[in-house]
């Protein structure tokens, strides 16, 4: 989905709970790997895009909200929760 001209791969909402996900995959963990590929510019971007959702579903506001990272990587899974 885009909002706010930036992507987000994912938004999940788990009772009072909102999170916004970002999945990377990497076949390869060299260079920081599929975590490090969440870079600074990149958590940015996400950021935008979420406040960018928020303002266009404000009853959404009141939840917990989170960015978490699920990384792929070699055949593996893994998520980040409150990763920025």
């Amino acid at each position: 989905m885009r909002a706010g001209g930036n992507e987000l791969d994912l938004i999940v909402r788990r009772g009072s709970s909102l999170r916004f996900v970002e999945v990377k995959e990497r076949t390869r963990s060299d260079f920081g790997g599929a975590v490090g590929a969440v870079g600074a510019e990149k958590q940015r971007r996400v950021r935008r895009a979420a406040e960018a959702y928020l303002a266009a579903h404000p009853e959404l506001a009141r939840l917990d909200l989170g960015f978490d990272v699920v990384a792929l990587e070699e055949g593996r899974l893994e998520r980040l929760g409150d990763a920025f």
